[in-house]
């Protein structure tokens, strides 16, 4: 049943008349809000967001030209089903609203330059749902940058389908950046054919509370999920960022990889899972995760979990939380380099590692560059020091 903050939040939404799909909407009164007692909630709470006045507007887009990238007519949102795996609340809160979204689609065996596209709210203090699907056809290549942007206290909440025929290959770099004290809850879903590939790296900074969710199943030989982060957190914020690869047939391979830096008393928490089913041999699966704590007041939490219910696999995982090398810093220092330079030096490599597990294109790589020295306070380049 929905708490008090839940309880209070969906009947605003039902007074408001935003409700477009009553079969869900019910659905998520019965269900109701997670809260820290459900163990892939145990970090995250969301009684800040339920209790704020929020009103339902739609999604703003802004994007490059191109016939592949286009909207979701909400009548064509329909309501996840009971008994579908990563069903959740949220999910059931995006059907209730039949929220908008964007379509992107790539024909067979196109092959694509970067496509940018901006999504933030059409009104301030805002509740936008948004329904996504991405689907490439057979042998089809496609880069596909998002950057997700609140300046005020609005909640982004989107549900993002993808379907990559055999031979595909989808890499998609997700910005999550807000200016204000906002909430983003984002969760996606791939399914690759075989010898199909999605590389996605997630990139938060600002914010109030950020979830972001990427579960992948891997239903063919060949396919690859790459699936890398980097959570750049301070102040009082709050990321929480959840992966579940499932590895359902033989002969696939996925890699995990997790950088955060936290700093003041803000928050971060990864949670990542690899499933590999029965028979489902010959699977490679990695994951790592390094925390990097700035301050002793901040907070970085690490769960990794692996269900293996096969015989010839070759699962790995790996978690480090820590500061900066203190021999690092020092050699640094004897070459004449500040203190606040060595600083931002050190905590930069650390955060570019991500990028490396992608090819990204220079432009992309160049604009990530640019947000995390933004970051660091120290924008402009580091070549003029000879170490």
């Amino acid at each position: 049943m929905t708490d008090v903050f839940g309880a209070d939040f969906l009947d605003r939404l039902h007074g408001a008349g935003a409700v477009q799909n009553a079969a869900a909407f019910a659905a998520l009164r019965e269900r109701g809000f997670p809260n820290r007692r459900v163990e892939a909630w145990r970090y995250t709470d969301l009684a800040g967001p339920l209790a704020k006045a929020l009103t339902p507007a739609g999604l703003r887009i802004n994007q490059e030209q191109s016939g592949l990238f286009g909207p979701i007519p909400p009548a064509d949102v329909a309501a996840p089903a009971q008994d579908q795996p990563g069903t959740d609340a949220l999910s059931l809160l995006n059907a209730s609203l039949a929220g908008e979204g964007f379509l992107f689609d790539v024909p067979e065996k196109a092959r694509l330059k970067p496509i940018f596209a901006r999504f933030s709210a059409m009104a301030e203090n805002a509740l936008v749902n948004a329904a996504n699907r991405i689907r490439l056809a057979e042998g089809a290549q496609a880069t596909l940058v998002e950057r997700w942007g609140n300046t005020d206290d609005s909640w982004l909440n989107s549900d993002t389908d993808i379907d990559l025929a055999p031979g595909a290959h989808l890499t998609r770099i997700i910005l999550v950046e807000d200016g204000g004290a906002g909430t983003q809850t984002h969760r996606t879903s791939p399914r690759l054919g075989e010898n199909a590939r999605y590389d996605c790296l997630v990139v938060t900074l600002g914010g109030g509370l950020h979830r972001i969710e990427q579960h992948a199943d891997m239903n063919a030989p060949g396919a690859h999920a790459g699936l890398a982060a980097l959570v750049l957190k301070t102040g009082s914020e709050h990321s929480d960022f959840v992966t579940g690869v499932r590895h359902l047939d033989a002969d696939n391979t996925s890699d995990q990889q997790v950088r955060t830096v936290v700093d003041q008393q803000a928050t971060a928490i990864f949670q990542g899972g690899i499933h590999v089913a029965p028979d489902s041999q010959r699977i490679e699966g990695d994951q790592l995760s390094r925390a990097l704590m700035l301050s002793d007041r901040a907070q970085a939490f690490t769960k990794p979990e692996l269900e293996i219910f096969a015989d010839d696999v070759k699962c790995s995982h790996g978690a480090t939380v820590g500061d900066l090398s203190e021999e690092a810093l020092f050699y640094l220092r004897a070459r004449g380099v500040s203190e606040a330079t060595a600083r931002a030096l050190l905590i930069l490599a650390f955060a570019r590692e991500p990028f490396a597990a992608l090819d990204l294109p220079e432009a992309v790589e160049a604009m990530l560059d640019e947000k995390v020295k933004a970051w660091l306070g120290v924008p402009g380049a580091f070549g003029e020091l000879d170490l």
